[in-house]
């Protein structure tokens, strides 16, 4: 085999040289440059993407120191303003009301006083009530008769004796507050005895003629009234008033949450809605109004984040204002100084803008103002920086440098790379900014978009499609090389074997060695067929170099198909007759003419019995069929040998092609009987088929196609 791929080599060594100089070389070192060129290029791509990128970053950075600036500015007007100074706490309401509509963003302003209480200016119009209201003067001068009407009441639980008591003192008040007092007792004494509709007409009176005012125990009388009207209807089972009123009630402390002590609303939002759902699990399902319960959970969501705010401004209180009041105490009286710190809330950070308020000028840090700034008070300025300027394939996120947790932007997702990291100045905020890349849009960008890529790519094409087809074509030729050498040892074998055997026979008919007619006679029938298998040999031979050649003519004529077979398997047993094979032939009736060229098909048709023969072993028995098919007419003949493999069934009708197995069985053999047999059947407008199993035999068949009308 290496002695044919180096004459191989040498017959095609100008073509090669040619191709190697030519092409395969100026396309490798164009390819190279090529290269080169886009490695420059994406690295300058890369370098400009790089930029934008941080540019983009520090726009962000800015834009969020930005924003905390304005918010610094806001929080120091507002310290120095006439408004606080003088305490007229409705101004600085109207003030950071105007703020805040002016604004996109600005933070929970609260105000924290010397006591440690706190309000929302921008929330509220004013700071909650005390928690100890004042006592009215005349309220002293009814308390013998209270007592009597008290004794009553918890002592002799005597209720409409008490109400009667209560009464008398209502008529004789003259200020608001203790009638207010007065008139809550009796609605009390009528829900302890019962009477719970005169109760809720009473309770409902205290809420429209005294509003604004507290209870005795400084809690808002309005929502403290409005709790006990709802637990009178819930005892009374009146479910169709209960459901309407703890939604107005509800509603009302979800509007007067900022006006209310913290504690006091989540201690009345918590009794009001137990109500609310026991009185759901107690009532018939059609007595709840229709959406009742979705506008229960909207408001109920509504007071968890105003409960999250009031929790947010007690954190500052308590971890950051002691502190700060040391510091601020300490620092120079220069003007107001705005302190900034970072608070971990509720696994957040939060902002704290924080200025001290010394309105008597005493260098005492009492009270302060301060702007809460979270990263939901920043995210719809950061998003619309974001979809306008951000880079392509670039996805942005903050993370606390404290807690690690991220504070803006999502989980990236897989195939994004970290870029770059960076940090905000002065650390304030204290978060880090982390830039991600998809990697998809980077090399898109760089690689596939570049007309280097695609002009490398199809000078790499051509290359190795022409290498491939010169390696190919080498191949091929080697093995046409291999299988020619097999063809000529086999023909050379073939011919020299029959040769002999002549030589040696007339050898002895020439010498009169032979006296008895019988061998005699056996000698001529020898020598017969030996010549006749080097005729057909030569002819096999011959016939296939005029069809290498195109030259090989056939001509059809109508034949009669069933004559011809006999006359082939005729020929055959009497060339056979010395091996013992016998051949069984089975011809259908009234078989039409055939278009055929009869020297042709007699050849195809000896070719296959020559293989059954051969490859049938110890096996002397070749059966042949003439079958009738609607449009066709089939030759079939069908052994006893070692079958044909399936994956070489289709192999065999190549030229010079021998199988395993067939090699093995038979040394001899030019590999061209089958080749010429598929070329016959082909001029023919014919098939060959192969039915065959390795161990039990071959059947091939030989289908003529009939004229249409036979």
């Amino acid at each position: 085999m290496l002695s044919n791929l180096r004459l191989v080599l040498l017959q095609n060594k100008k073509f090669l040289a040619t191709f190697f100089l030519v092409v395969f070389l100026p396309s490798l070192i164009l390819a190279y440059f090529g290269i080169r060129a886009i490695h420059n290029e994406r690295y300058k791509l890369q370098q400009l993407n790089f930029e934008q990128q941080r540019g983009f970053v520090r726009t962000m950075e800015a834009e969020v120191q930005s924003l905390v600036e304005r918010e610094t500015a806001s929080l120091r007007e507002f310290s120095t303003s006439r408004a606080v100074v003088d305490r007229d706490y409705r101004s600085l309401h109207k003030l950071i009301a105007a703020r805040t509509q002016d604004k996109s963003v600005l933070g929970q302003v609260v105000l924290w006083d010397a006591n440690g209480l706190f309000w929302f200016p921008g929330l509220a119009g004013q700071p909650p009530a005390a928690s100890a209201p004042s006592v009215p003067a005349e309220w002293k001068r009814l308390q013998p008769d209270l007592a009597r009407a008290e004794n009553s009441e918890f002592q002799l639980k005597n209720f409409p004796e008490a109400v009667s008591l209560y009464g008398k003192i209502f008529q004789r008040s003259k200020d608001n507050t203790g009638k207010a007092w007065i008139k809550s007792r009796i609605a009390r004494c009528q829900v302890k005895q019962e009477d719970y509709e005169q109760a809720v007409v009473t309770y409902r009176s205290v809420i429209e003629e005294f509003p604004g005012l507290l209870t005795e125990s400084g809690r808002p009388l309005e929502i403290v009234s409005r709790t006990e009207v709802l637990d009178a209807l819930r005892a009374d089972k009146n479910f169709r008033a209960f459901f309407p009123e703890s939604l107005q009630t509800i509603e009302h402390l979800e509007k007067d949450f900022w006006s209310i002590n913290g504690d006091q609303a989540e201690l009345y939002e918590t009794l009001i809605f137990q109500m609310i759902d026991e009185a759901l699990s107690q009532s018939p399902p059609n007595q709840v109004p229709e959406n009742f319960e979705s506008s229960i959970k909207k408001i109920r969501e509504s007071l968890h984040s105003k409960r999250a705010v009031w929790r947010l401004a007690e954190a500052v209180r308590e971890d950051l204002l002691p502190d700060i009041r040391n510091k601020a105490e300490n620092l120079a009286n220069e003007g107001p100084v705005i302190h900034r710190n970072v608070l971990d809330f509720e696994e957040k950070d939060v902002l704290a803008l924080l200025a001290s308020v010394d309105r008597q000028k005493t260098g005492r840090a009492d009270e302060f103002l301060g702007s809460l700034l979270q990263i939901g008070d920043l995210k719809e300025s950061l998003d619309t920086h974001l979809k306008e300027n951000s880079p392509p394939g670039v996805s942005i996120l903050f993370r606390s440098v404290s807690s690690e947790k991220i504070l803006y932007g999502a989980e990236i997702p897989s195939g994004w790379t970290p870029a770059f990291t960076d940090f905000f100045p002065e650390n304030f905020p204290p978060w880090r900014v982390e830039v991600f890349q998809d990697e998809g849009v980077g090399r898109v960008t760089s690689f596939y978009r570049n007309v280097f890529f695609w002009t490398i790519l199809a000078l790499l094409t051509i290359v190795f499609f022409g290498s491939g087809l010169i390696i190919r074509t080498i191949i091929k030729e080697v093995n046409l090389l291999n299988l020619k050498s097999e063809f000529i040892a086999s023909v050379s074998h073939e011919f020299k074997t029959p040769l002999t055997a002549m030589g040696a026979i007339l050898e002895r008919l020439l010498s009169n060695e032979v006296k008895d007619p019988k061998k005699v006679q056996e000698y001529y029938r020898t020598l017969s067929h030996d010549s006749e298998r080097l005729k057909r040999l030569v002819k096999n031979v011959l016939d296939f170099t005029k069809i290498e050649d195109g030259k090989r003519e056939y001509k059809l004529m109508a034949t009669d198909i069933a004559r011809l077979v006999r006359q082939a398997v005729d020929s055959f047993e009497k060339e056979n007759e010395l091996a013992g094979f016998r051949v069984e032939t089975k011809i259908d009736e009234n078989l039409p003419p055939v278009l055929a060229d009869e020297e042709a098909l007699r050849q195809a048709l000896h070719n296959i019995l020559d293989n059954a023969a051969k490859f049938s072993g110890r096996e002397k028995n070749i059966d042949v069929a003439v079958i009738r098919h609607q449009d066709s007419v089939e030759i079939a003949v069908e052994d006893k040998g070692i079958g044909i493999p399936e994956n070489e069934q289709k192999k065999v009708f190549e030229k010079f092609y021998r199988g395993k197995q067939a090699s093995s069985v038979s040394p001899t053999g030019t590999g061209l009987g089958l080749t010429l047999v598929k070329h016959i059947m082909d001029a023919h407008s014919g098939n060959v088929v192969i039915r065959s199993q390795p161990g039990k035999g071959t059947c091939v068949g030989l289908i003529l196609p009939l004229e249409k009308g036979r």
